[in-house]
């Protein structure tokens, strides 16, 4: 079989979004404990992770509610001390794994054409790509907002094998996220690759078409996956 594509997700595939995202909430949380917020840092990193469960990652009023659920009354400086703990210590984290940027050149330089396809906003997703320093390598990036959605649909996929130039049975796609990702991946009928990393490690797909053809480690396992496929 010959394989012409290989497709990433973003999320815990190309960086550690688990840790950025644990460590953005606690100094978050921490820094709002400072300015004001009655409640130790524990329960109030408990609490906004419940919050955030109850809204999705890409509600962007999470400290609002935060104090609204807890009963208190809006404080603007409280929230704000919150904003600006989350986003540097986002922006601290926002690292590529190690593996990420020598895995993606040498696919490159064996002449695969790459992708990401991704839910999210357009913008923000964007954002991570290019302050992780690969958003260049890559010969189409989709971002499901592009295609109407937040959430991710088969879409994406159909526009970036399009632009790719690549069938589905001639593509490679590699998420961690088993349950969010892979099954539109199996769907639209691509080689569906799960990387074991992140908080979504020892997560077990919730239905058949969650179970991905093949599981790797790391990035640089996609090597011995591509090498399995010619023969």
């Amino acid at each position: 079989m010959r394989i012409k594509a290989v497709i990433f997700d973003i999320e815990d595939t190309l960086y550690d979004s688990s840790l950025q995202m644990r460590m953005a909430r606690l100094n978050a949380i921490r820094a709002m404990i400072e300015s004001g917020l009655p409640m130790d840092l524990e329960a109030g990193y408990r609490r906004l992770e419940e919050v955030v469960s109850k809204y999705g990652p890409h509600y962007n009023r999470h400290f609002d509610k935060l104090l609204e659920h807890l009963g208190l009354r809006w404080n603007p400086r409280v929230i704000a001390a919150g904003v600006v703990a989350y986003r540097e210590t986002s922006q601290a984290y926002l690292k590529p794994f190690s593996d990420t940027i020598p895995t993606l050149i040498k696919l490159r330089d064996q002449k695969y054409k790459l992708g990401v396809v991704s839910d999210g906003i357009a913008v923000k997703e964007w954002q991570k790509l290019i302050q992780l320093g690969v958003h260049h390598l890559f010969h189409s990036v989709v971002i499901s907002e592009e295609c109407g959605a937040i959430e991710l649909t088969s879409k994406p996929f159909e526009i970036c094998l399009k632009e790719l130039n690549a069938r589905p049975e001639e593509t490679i796609y590699v998420s961690s996220r088993v349950n969010r990702t892979i099954p539109y991946a199996n769907r639209f009928g691509l080689i569906s690759v799960r990387l074991r990393r992140g908080d979504h490690r020892a997560e077990e797909p919730e239905s058949p078409d969650a179970r991905a053809m093949y599981e790797i480690s790391s990035l640089a396992d996609i090597f011995e996956v591509l090498k399995g496929l010619k023969h």
